[in-house]
């Protein structure tokens, strides 16, 4: 199996005693079906933040031996979401909250262990039905897992696979591939890595962030590439430029930079190509899918490079015209990601 990214939270989740009472209070043989409940979020050590402000899951419940539905809160509000309608980041960080819930608190993963992100994907099937509404969305994400145990009969992690419903109407697939380290296993593996890169090399100035307009974003503070150059007819390269203050991407201090923030930049590098290369409006671009594989760990003190290449158009009944971008992130000329987007031009 390769070695991956971790995934948006803290290798080693921080433990708190509420979190650990919610976990001492859930009777582990009780998967009778019940109502979700949306009053309150669950506690933020078992999603794996630093702030409140970032949970959005509420509450869970196991409906078969390895099925769960997760329920989450989307807010109006949030730093990342800049649009009528509830963008790519909150729904994949929602399902990723989602299956760090369901290890902690259904399939019984110690809190100290590192989750590890393999894959993760999400397919939007209904764009109009992820639009803002008078009052905050109710989500739900109907999992089922598939879980990979060791000789032992210990949990080593899980493929997912889950149905995302917002207010009552499915609206996308998602998909990811989860495995769990020990604190000393995790440590020796990043100093592995580490240890096999090239730190001769002086350190890498700042980047300069594109203009918003470019990757059809608004808020400066969400910018985290570099303006795209065009190589090639159909191909662009950009850099990444990490936030580290910034209250979404970076909730907590990481020792690598975190598959959403990775996300985000495949995301923008493939809405400027596109935009740029077919003369669209880059905010009238909407992605309507991502394919994300992590291979090895992306370094915070090397610099990223983004590489896009643009695909044919195709059609699709639901959106109309699509495009995929296949977009690589790269440091020291190996490959540590790689991400399929389709865009829509939607409005």
């Amino acid at each position: 199996m390769n070695r991956t990214t971790a995934d948006a939270p803290s290798a080693v989740a921080e433990v708190t005693d509420s979190a650990q009472r919610a976990l001492a209070d859930l009777d582990p043989e009780n998967t009778g079906i019940r109502e979700l409940d949306y009053d309150a979020t669950v506690p933020r050590g078992l999603v794996h933040r630093k702030a409140v402000s970032e949970v959005f899951v509420t509450d869970s419940r196991q409906t078969g031996e390895n099925t769960f539905d997760v329920a989450a809160q989307l807010p109006r509000g949030h730093v990342m979401l800049e649009t009528p309608t509830y963008d790519l980041p909150l729904i994949l960080e929602a399902c990723r909250q989602t299956g760090v819930l369901i290890s902690h608190r259904h399939l019984d993963v110690p809190m100290d262990r590192a989750f590890i992100m393999h894959r993760m994907s999400l397919h939007i099937g209904d764009l109009d039905g992820l639009r803002q509404g008078a009052e905050p969305a109710r989500l739900m994400v109907a999992t089922e897992a598939d879980l990979y145990r060791n000789q032992a009969g210990r949990l080593r992690g899980y493929d997912f696979r889950g149905t995302v419903l917002l207010n009552g109407t499915e609206v996308a697939q998602a998909t990811g591939a989860l495995i769990f380290l020990s604190r000393q296993a995790y440590q020796a593996l990043r100093t592995k890595g580490r240890e096999s890169l090239d730190w001769s090399a002086a350190a890498a100035p700042r980047a300069i962030p594109a203009q918003p307009s470019v990757v059809g974003r608004r808020d400066p503070r969400n910018v985290v590439i570099t303006d795209p150059v065009q190589r090639g007819d159909e191909s662009w390269r950009a850099t990444v430029v990490p936030d580290h203050s910034h209250p979404h991407l970076f909730d907590h201090p990481l020792d690598h930079l975190p598959g959403n923030l990775l996300i985000e930049a495949a995301r923008q590098v493939a809405v400027a190509g596109v935009a740029r290369s077919e003369g669209l409006d880059p905010v009238t671009l909407v992605p309507v899918s991502v394919e994300a594989s992590f291979s090895s760990f992306c370094e915070n003190d090397l610099p990223s490079t983004l590489e896009a290449d643009i695909t044919p158009f195709r059609s699709d009944e639901r959106f109309g015209p699509v495009v995929g971008v296949d977009v690589r992130v790269n440091q020291q000329g190996t490959t540590n990601s790689s991400f399929r987007i389709e865009v829509a031009q939607w409005v």
